[in-house]
């Protein structure tokens, strides 16, 4: 999973980078220029990947991970400028993660004078919409003067979609909530429509702020938002949390009972940004390796192997599947075998949330 954080300026986005990256990008890097993405890798918090090593011995554990992209802030009029830079960042990220400022700070202006969360999330999905309706504006121009010059039913789907995708944005609509078929999806594939893209608000509160997090939706008025399709909504109190981020895991876990955090600001984002892209963990094990993987909900078993590696997605023949909650119980896959739990699944089996499984391939 690879995941853009996007937002206003001076709205702590370097900080959330941070946390979830256990970096230590300077939060003033951006100076006054655009400069190029901060680019971490975060890694999945899950402990069934050690429960699992207590079982299989292995000789590594490998946790799944999420690849952020920290950009520069976009400030209300930035899609009059040249946005392919900002674009191109971008183009291959799964989802948008909007830091929205809920913090006050005297030292740190708000670029809009004052901390308002929805009318910061308002700014900033009108600047997407403003530079995806301009990209939509000069493609249509681009496909009027080709259909006059030849006939093609792809072109013609295409300019469908895209005066569509026009009609909404043109009436402040982003384009996430729009449904297209498969073949539709396909033909526009290769455009970097920010208002498609599922975004993840995350607000970014100040540190006094922390009994909030469990109620943030409610206690900041976020229910419309909520309501919106492809919108997921959490909170992080990001600079004690980022510095909790950066302290040893005994240290850390102390001070967030003190704090009185269930969760650490890794774990939430994570878990909402798993919910809003309906996506679920499976596992394998075995001597070398323990290893969480990541797939779409309602992958089957072919395409799960696929996703470890392409000839055994090509090859696959069986899967032996058992639930992680019974392997733990029975403490091997033989005895499971014995105790007729362990499942012989075939390529259309759906992979279910939790699932350890062994494959079995010709190369």
């Amino acid at each position: 999973m690879r995941v853009g954080i996007v937002g206003l300026p001076q709205v702590g986005k370097t900080t959330i980078f941070n946390l979830l990256t256990k970096g230590e990008v300077s939060t003033s890097s951006w100076g006054a220029g655009r400069g190029e993405a901060h680019i971490g890798v975060a890694q999945v918090p899950d402990p069934h990947v050690e429960q699992l090593a207590t079982i299989f011995k292995p000789e590594k554990i490998t946790f799944a991970t999420v690849d952020y992209l920290d950009l520069p802030g976009l400030a209300r009029g930035e899609h009059t400028r040249d946005m392919s830079g900002y674009l191109a960042s971008l183009k291959n990220v799964d989802a948008l993660l909007h830091v929205v400022r809920a913090f006050e700070n005297e030292s740190v202006p708000h670029t809009e004078g004052s901390v308002d969360p929805r009318r910061d999330i308002d700014v900033f999905e009108l600047e997407m919409i403003l530079s995806d309706l301009a990209a939509v504006e000069k493609r249509l121009e681009r496909l009027s003067k080709d259909l006059k010059k030849v006939k093609s039913s792809e072109l013609e789907l295409e300019n469908s979609v895209l005066e569509r995708f026009k009609a909404a944005l043109e009436s402040e609509q982003p384009l996430r909530g729009i449904g297209l078929t498969p073949e539709e999806e396909k033909r526009i594939k290769g455009f970097t429509f920010l208002s498609a893209k599922p975004i993840l608000l995350v607000l970014n509160l100040g540190d006094q702020d922390a009994p909030k997090i469990p109620c943030v939706v409610q206690e900041y008025g976020m229910e419309g938002y909520a309501a919106r399709p492809r919108v997921g909504i959490t909170a992080v109190c990001g600079k004690i949390e980022a510095e909790i981020a950066s302290l040893p895991a005994q240290d850390a876990q102390l001070f967030m009972e003190d704090l009185g955090f269930s969760a650490s600001g890794l774990d939430r984002i994570i878990h909402e940004s798993y919910s809003l892209l309906g996506l679920i963990s499976f596992y394998t094990g075995g001597d070398p390796e323990v290893r969480a993987w990541t797939i779409s909900r309602g992958a089957n078993a072919q395409q799960a192997a696929g996703v470890i590696h392409t000839d055994m997605e090509k090859g696959f023949i069986k899967a032996e599947v058992i639930p992680f909650s019974d392997l733990m119980t029975l403490g091997s896959f033989q005895a499971a075998k014995i105790k007729g739990v362990l499942r012989l699944e075939g390529k259309d089996y759906i992979v279910q949330e939790g699932d350890v499984i062994l494959f079995r391939f010709n190369v």
